[in-house]
C-alpha cells in the first residue's frame, strides 16, 4: 500500500465531512427561509437579509475549520488546539503564511484542507450572490391592459 493512500483516505472523508456541513448549513437556511419569509420593502431589509447569509455561511466555514483543526489535533499534527486552528484557517482560506508547516508525513492533507475550502469558499460565494441576485431582483413594471 502506498504510504500516502491513509492520507488520501483522510482527506478524502474530510471533504465528505465538510461539504455535509455545508450542505446542513444550507438546507437549514433555506428551509427557515421558506418557513420565515423576509420582508423586502426596504433597503436596510435587504441588505440585512444579505448580511445574515454571509454570516450564517461564515459560521458554517469556521465549523468546518474547527473540523480539520480537530482532525489534525487528533492525528498529533500539533500540540495545541490554537495552532491547529490557526493553520487550519490559513490553509482553509488557502492565505498560507508558511510559519506553520505539517511534517512530511501528514503535509498531503494540507493540500486536501487548502483544495477543500476553494471549494467551500467557492460555494458560499455562489449562494451569497443569488441570495444578493434574489432580494435586489428587479420586478418588471405592472401591464396596463
Amino acid at each position: 500500500m502506498p504510504l500516502f493512500l491513509p492520507e488520501l483516505m483522510i482527506g478524502a472523508g474530510m471533504i465528505a465531512v465538510t461539504v455535509a456541513i455545508h450542505a446542513g448549513f444550507m438546507a437549514a437556511l433555506i428551509e427557515w427561509g421558506r418557513a420565515h419569509p423576509p420582508r423586502l420593502d426596504s433597503g436596510f431589509r435587504r441588505t440585512g437579509t444579505v448580511a445574515v447569509v454571509v454570516i450564517w455561511f461564515f459560521l458554517a466555514i469556521a465549523v468546518e475549520s474547527w473540523a480539520w483543526a480537530a482532525l489534525f489535533y487528533f492525528l498529533g499534527a500539533f500540540d495545541d488546539m490554537e495552532t491547529a486552528l490557526y493553520f487550519t484557517t490559513v490553509t482553509y482560506t488557502t492565505l498560507g503564511y508558511g510559519d506553520v508547516v505539517l511534517d512530511k508525513g501528514l503535509r498531503l492533507l494540507s493540500a486536501f484542507a487548502a483544495a477543500n475550502g476553494t471549494i467551500i469558499i467557492g460555494w458560499t460565494t455562489a449562494l451569497v450572490f443569488l441570495t444578493v441576485q434574489r432580494v435586489y431582483e428587479l420586478k418588471p413594471p405592472a401591464r396596463k391592459e
